[in-house]
C-alpha cells in the first residue's frame, strides 16, 4: 500500500514552504518520510536499504521515543498544499542541543529544505552548542553542516560483528559489569560530564526505566564507582549499541562484549572512535567489520574529551 508520501510529485521551486512543529497526529507521516528518505539515499548511493522496505511504520520508533523524551521538538517542512517534505528532531540538554535525524523527501532534494530546518534548530538552541553525528560518506549532508559553521570533531567507524560470531569466541565477562539501576543515572551523567564535557541525565534515566521494553543499560563499576557504561537498543528499526562513555578502551571492549553475551542473537551496529587504535584492533581480532564512517560535528564550544565516547543514532548523540 502506497502512502501519500510515496506519491510522485514535480516542482521547480517550493513557494510557500514553511517550517513548523509537528503535531502528534502526524507521527505516522513523519515515520513514513524517515523510512522513504533514508532508504532512497542508501539505495541510490550504497545499493541497499537501512529499513525493511515492507514496514515503514517501524520508523515510528523515532517519533515515539522522541515524543517521550522531548515532546514538541520535531520540526517539519511542508509545501503550500500541506504535503510534508522534510523533518528533523532536536534534543535540548543541560549543556547543548543534539540535532536529530534529518530527512528530506527524495524529490524535494536540492530545494533548501534541510537548510531551513537546520536554521530553525539553531534558532531553537538559543546560543547553546549544537552537536550532531553525520555520515562522512554523504557529502551533501557533511557540507550542509560545515557550511552552517559546524566544525568536525571526531571520526567514528560503524562496526558490526559477523553473523558467525559466537559468544564463546568472546572474552569472558569482566568483573564489575552489571545492569544499571535508576540510582545510577546521575553518576552516569556525572561521568560523561567529567570525561566528555556534556550532560544528558534524563536520557539515561529513560533508558534505565525502559518503559518501551527495547533498552538495556550496562555499567562497569570499580570500588563502588561507575567508570563506564554502555546502552543498547533492540528494535526492528534500530539495533545499536550506544551511547556509551568509558575511562579506558579495555572498559569499552568489556561492555561491548557483555552486551553480546546478554543478547547473542542480535547483531547491533556500534560506532567506535577511529583514533582508539587498540580498541579497533581488538574488535577486528574478534571479527568486527566496518560498515560506514560518521563524523561528529559541533556548532559552538566543543570540550575536548578525556575519555572514550560511543555515540548512537537512537537517540542521536553528538
Amino acid at each position: 500500500m502506497r502512502s501519500h508520501l510515496a506519491e510522485s510529485f514535480r516542482f521547480a521551486r517550493l513557494p510557500g514552504m514553511r517550517i513548523r512543529s509537528a503535531s502528534p497526529d502526524e507521527h505516522d507521516s513523519v515515520a513514513q518520510l524517515i523510512h522513504q528518505s533514508t532508504n532512497s539515499w542508501y539505495e541510490k548511493n550504497r545499493s541497499h536499504t537501512i529499513f525493511d522496505p515492507s514496514t515503514p511504520l517501524a520508523c515510528r520508533l523515532f517519533t515515539d521515543v522522541y515524543g517521550d523524551l522531548d515532546p514538541s521538538c520535531c520540526l517539519v517542512a511542508e509545501k503550500d498544499d500541506g504535503q510534508l517534505i522534510g523533518s528533523c528532531f532536536y534534543h535540548p540538554r543541560e549543556t547543548h542541543v543534539s540535532l536529530g535525524i534529518m530527512n528530506t523527501h527524495p524529490e524535494a532534494a536540492g530545494h533548501g529544505v534541510a537548510r531551513k530546518l537546520l536554521s530553525n534548530v539553531i534558532d531553537h538552541a538559543e546560543g547553546k552548542p549544537v552537536r550532531l553525528i553525520s555520515s562522512a560518506m554523504n557529502l551533501d549532508s557533511y557540507s550542509l553542516y560545515t557550511k552552517a559553521g559546524f566544525t568536525p570533531q571526531g571520526l567514528y567507524q560503524d562496526m558490526q560483528f559477523s553473523e558467525s560470531l559466537r559468544v564463546d569466541n568472546l572474552p569472558a565477562q569482566a568483573l564489575g559489569i552489571r545492569q544499571a539501576t535508576t540510582d545510577d543515572a546521575t553518576a552516569m551523567a556525572d561521568l560523561e560530564m567529567k570525561l566528555c564535557g556534556i550532560r544528558r541525565e534524563k536520557d539515561y534515566q529513560y533508558f534505565i526505566e525502559n518503559k518501551r521494553g527495547i533498552w538495556r543499560c550496562l555499567v562497569i563499576e570499580k570500588d563502588g564507582e561507575i567508570i563506564g557504561f554502555l546502552n543498547a537498543v533492540n528494535h526492528p528499526a534500530s539495533s545499536m549499541l550506544g551511547p556509551g562513555v568509558f575511562s579506558t578502551w579495555q572498559d569499552a571492549l568489556a561492555l561491548i562484549c557483555a552486551h553480546h553475551h546478554a543478547n547473542p542473537d542480535a547483531r547491533p551496529v556500534f560506532l567506535v572512535p577511529a583514533n582508539q587504535k587498540y580498541l579497533v584492533a581488538a574488535l577486528y581480532h574478534l571479527g568486527a567489520r566496518n560498515l560506514e564512517l560518521h563524523v561528529s560535528q559541533v556548532l559552538g564550544k566543543a570540550p575536548t574529551p578525556t575519555g572514550i565516547i560511543m555515540p548512537t543514532f537512537m537517540p542521536e548523540t553528538g
